[in-house]
């Protein structure tokens, strides 16, 4: 009875160490000798560790980020040899060629600043179109010429609807502008699509644009909310102003003084 028992226990317990001597063999064929990774990340000018960075093995999802000291660790890297990254953003990235046995390799990286090119800003200054639920009126270069005369150029303006200008004390610089019952506080002033308003009190200082009027092709004046994207404070309307381009051709000419002049 107790041989039958003992041999009973034999037969019951061969394929746990079987099962044990099985899984220390696949362990063994998938990790292979395993190392670790270890190093830091710091910047090329300063020194400055870089906490943060991204250090990757490339072909592998083995990777790791700087802490704050600019350290990092991988482990469990099988051995072999392998191309390892380090990034991060507004710098270049670098790479580095290691082999990896069963201790720690140590790769260190010196990140330099990279600079980042961005496509060109565009400001576009907005007029109202036909067909668009805004009020507005368009006066050409020659209403200007006819209308103002030396007068600032709010007088202009002064015949479109829901428009009243005057020029206060005569002197050059002193008009005023109302539209739609709001002063000129309240309504934005633009020269090419730029605010002239004045950031704390949104006050205009035609004496800063004595003489404008001779140098502009068109004026918009839009009443009430602008569709125009940007300016000031505008709830009594918006005025564009679109100066004339560049009348001046190139050109050059010269002298027997030994000078040239070049107007582009």
């Amino acid at each position: 009875m107790k041989s039958r028992l003992f041999l009973l226990t034999i037969i019951l317990t061969l394929p746990l160490a079987v099962f044990a001597q099985d899984d220390a063999v696949v362990e063994e064929a998938v990790w292979g000798e395993v190392g670790t990774l270890a190093g830091m990340v710091t910047d090329v000018s300063s020194g400055a560790a870089l906490a943060g960075a991204n250090v990757v093995v490339e072909g592998t999802d083995l990777g790791a980020a700087a802490d704050a000291s600019g350290s990092y660790l991988i482990d469990k890297v099988p051995a072999g040899s392998y191309t390892v990254t380090a990034s991060m953003m507004g710098y270049k990235s670098s790479s580095e060629s290691i082999t990896v046995g069963t201790g720690t390799a140590v790769v260190n990286f010196s990140l330099s600043a990279a600079v980042l090119k961005m496509s060109g800003l565009e400001v576009l200054a907005s007029r109202a179109v036909e067909n668009t639920p805004v009020a507005y009126s368009n006066v050409s270069k020659e209403e200007m010429e006819f209308r103002l005369g030396s007068q600032d150029i709010p007088m202009a303006l002064n015949s479109t609807p829901s428009v009243y200008a005057t020029m206060q004390g005569g002197g050059a610089g002193d008009a005023r502008i109302n539209v739609r019952g709001f002063n000129q506080r309240n309504v934005a002033v633009m020269i090419n699509g730029v605010p002239q308003n004045d950031m704390e009190n949104g006050w205009v200082y035609w004496s800063n644009w004595d003489g404008v009027g001779d140098a502009s092709q068109s004026i918009q004046m839009q009443r009430g909310l602008s569709a125009v994207n940007l300016a000031a404070p505008s709830i009594g309307g918006t005025m564009n102003i679109i100066t004339d381009p560049a009348a001046v051709e190139s050109g050059g000419k010269g002298s027997n003084k030994s000078m040239v002049q070049v107007i582009f």
